[in-house]
């Protein structure tokens, strides 16, 4: 759900810009707090319940982050101007979070804890192909963000594409029911 302070600054010139800081500001805030969940869970040896419930929910907020920022990409490169700075902040932003993706995943945040996920235990019992997977996800991030500065919207659309297709692919495997497919 898009509130209409986010549209707002997303369609206004220079309050753009203050609307992508707050959405890094955000997805920053909860990478620390994800990084510091999972370094209580590896330190207390075993994560309990409470740690298991925070990680989950820190992961929910990244990926929410990441679909509102790549929502916000795709609008403005499908605009007949599109907001450039807008354009390589969230380009930029989607390559940081698509980095990060697999310190979402720590050991023991997985389902079966009695906490609500659609992470299927596929993610932790093959390891290497979930690894794989954040690979080429990340790799699709990076040539998108590096697309940016050609300002061509059509080279931009197809790299959102492959990127899109990198996001489904990893549903696909390891995400229990999803709404969209």
């Amino acid at each position: 759900m898009t509130h209409r302070a986010d549209r707002d600054d997303r369609t206004t010139g220079s309050t753009a810009t203050r609307g992508a800081g707050r959405r890094l500001r955000s997805a920053l805030i909860g990478a620390a707090l994800l990084l510091g969940a999972a370094a209580g869970a590896r330190a207390a040896g075993n994560p309990g319940p409470a740690q298991i419930a925070q990680l989950i929910h820190a992961r929910h907020e990244h990926f929410h982050a990441l679909g509102k920022t790549f929502k916000s990409l795709r609008e403005q490169i499908g605009r007949a101007q599109p907001d450039w700075n807008l354009v390589a902040t969230d380009a930029s932003q989607i390559e940081r979070l698509a980095t990060a993706l697999p310190t979402w995943f720590p050991p023991g945040s997985g389902p079966g804890h009695g906490v609500k996920t659609r992470a299927r235990a596929k993610i932790w019992a093959q390891p290497q192909a979930f690894a794989a997977a954040a690979k080429t996800l990340a790799s699709r991030a990076q040539d998108l963000a590096q697309a940016v500065p050609s300002h061509d919207p059509g080279s931009l659309r197809l790299r959102a594409r492959a990127l899109g297709e990198a996001c489904g692919s990893c549903h696909h495997r390891f995400r229990a029911h999803s709404s969209w497919w």
